[in-house]
C-alpha cells in the first residue's frame, strides 16, 4: 500500500508529539529528581501545573509515565508510517491519557497537537490497512 500525504502528515505529527514530550520532559524530570524541586527558566516553572499539588515524588512518577505514553506514541507513528490501522487505533487510545498529562503539567501545545492528530486520523482512517 502506498502512503498518502495525509498519512505521512499524521505519522510526522505523532513522531513530533512523541519526541517533543518524550525527550523534552526528561531534563526537567532529572532536575526534579536531583534537586527535589522543579526547574525555572525565564520565570517559567517547567512541568508546573495541577500535578504540583501532589508533591514532587508523585510529579516525578507522573512524568515518567508521561514519557512512556510518549514512547508509545512513537510506536503509533511508526505503524502509521507503514500505513497500518493499528497505529491509528493506538494513537486514538493514547490521546486520552495524554489529555490528563497536558492538563496536569499545564502544557499549552498539547491540546493543539491532540486535535490535529484526531482530525488527521479520522481523515485517513479508511485508507489504512487492517
Amino acid at each position: 500500500m502506498t502512503r498518502t500525504p495525509l498519512i505521512t502528515a499524521a505519522s510526522v505529527l505523532f513522531y513530533f508529539d512523541a519526541l517533543a514530550w518524550g525527550v523534552g520532559v526528561v531534563p526537567p524530570l532529572y532536575y526534579a529528581f536531583t534537586y527535589k524541586a522543579l526547574p525555572t527558566i525565564f520565570g517559567i516553572r517547567l512541568m508546573g501545573g495541577p500535578f504540583e499539588s501532589l508533591g514532587i515524588d508523585a510529579l516525578i512518577v507522573a512524568g515518567i509515565v508521561f514519557v512512556v505514553v510518549s514512547a508509545f506514541k512513537g510506536l503509533a507513528a511508526y505503524w502509521l508510517w507503514n500505513c497500518r490501522r493499528d497505529g491509528a487505533v493506538l494513537g486514538l487510545v493514547l490521546i486520552w491519557p495524554s489529555v490528563i498529562f497536558w492538563y496536569g503539567f499545564a502544557l499549552p501545545l498539547g491540546p493543539l497537537l491532540g486535535i490535529a492528530e484526531v482530525v488527521l486520523l479520522i481523515v485517513v482512517w479508511r485508507t489504512l490497512e487492517r
